[in-house]
C-alpha cells in the first residue's frame, strides 16, 4: 500500500510519489526542470498514438468547453496578427481538404447557409456591393452562371475580357464605349434562353446598365457600324 503524506507544495494529504511530493506536484516539478524533454516525449507519443490523442483532446474539450471558448476568444483579441498568419498557413497547407469539407457542408446545409447569407446582407446593407466592387474577379465565375444553361468557363471569359482590353485599353462597354471599371457584365449576344452558346464568339462586354436594358434581345454591339446587327451563328 502506498504511503500517505502531507505534500510539501500543495499542503494536501495525498499519496506520496517522491521527495515529499504528491503525484501531481512531482510531475509539475519535473516538467518545470525539463520542459524540452517532456515536449519531445509528448510529440513522439502523439505521433505513435493519433487516435488516443484525438479521444483525449475531445474528452478534455467537452469537459472544459466554456473555459476553452473564453481562452480562445481572449487569444484572438490579444494576438490578431499571429492568429491571421496561423490561419493563412493552415489554409494553404490544407486547401483541398477545406474545399471538400466546405462543399460537403453546403450540400448538406444549403438552406441554412442561404438563410444566413440573406440575414447577414440584410443586416449589413451595402456591404456586399462594396465588396463586389473591390473584388470583381472573385465573383466572375459566379456571375457567369445561367439558370440551367451551364456556365461560361473562366478561360473563355478571360479571353473575352483580354480582347476588350486589347481593343480599348481598359475594360469598356461595347454599346456606349465608356469605361466600365469593375462594374461590367459578360453578355451573351444570342441569349442562352434562345439557344445561345457559352463560346467566345457569343460573348461581349457590357456595363451593368446596358446589359440589364438589353435583357433577352439579340444584339451584337461589337460591330463597328451605326446600326447594331443581329448576331448570326
Amino acid at each position: 500500500m502506498s504511503k500517505l503524506i502531507i505534500c510539501k507544495v500543495c499542503g494536501e494529504f495525498k499519496e506520496h510519489k517522491a521527495k515529499g511530493l504528491c503525484n501531481r506536484c512531482y510531475k509539475k516539478k519535473r516538467y518545470s526542470e525539463n520542459p524540452e524533454k517532456f515536449r519531445t516525449a509528448r510529440k513522439k507519443y502523439n505521433l505513435r498514438n493519433p487516435e488516443k490523442r484525438k479521444i483525449a483532446t475531445r474528452k478534455y474539450y467537452l469537459k472544459n468547453k466554456e473555459k476553452k471558448k473564453i481562452d480562445s476568444r481572449k487569444y484572438r483579441i490579444e494576438n490578431p496578427e499571429k492568429r491571421k498568419a496561423t490561419a493563412r498557413k493552415y489554409y494553404v497547407e490544407n486547401l483541398e481538404r477545406i474545399k471538400a469539407k466546405s462543399k460537403k457542408y453546403y450540400i448538406e446545409n444549403s438552406k441554412k447557409v442561404k438563410a444566413y447569407h440573406k440575414r447577414y446582407y440584410t443586416e449589413n446593407p451595402g456591404k456586399q456591393k462594396k465588396y463586389y466592387k473591390e473584388n470583381p474577379g472573385k465573383f466572375r465565375g459566379y456571375n457567369l452562371k445561367r439558370r440551367g444553361y451551364g456556365m461560361v468557363k473562366k478561360g473563355v471569359a478571360d479571353r473575352a475580357i483580354n480582347a476588350n482590353i486589347f481593343k480599348y485599353g481598359v475594360i469598356t462597354c461595347e454599346q456606349c464605349k465608356e469605361p466600365c471599371g469593375g462594374d461590367f457584365h459578360i453578355d451573351h449576344i444570342l441569349p442562352v434562353s434562345k439557344g445561345g452558346s457559352n463560346d467566345y464568339d457569343n460573348l461581349q462586354i457590357l456595363c451593368a446598365k446596358h446589359n440589364l436594358e438589353k435583357y433577352t434581345k439579340t444584339m451584337d454591339y461589337r460591330q463597328d457600324i451605326k446600326n447594331n446587327q443581329l448576331y448570326l451563328k
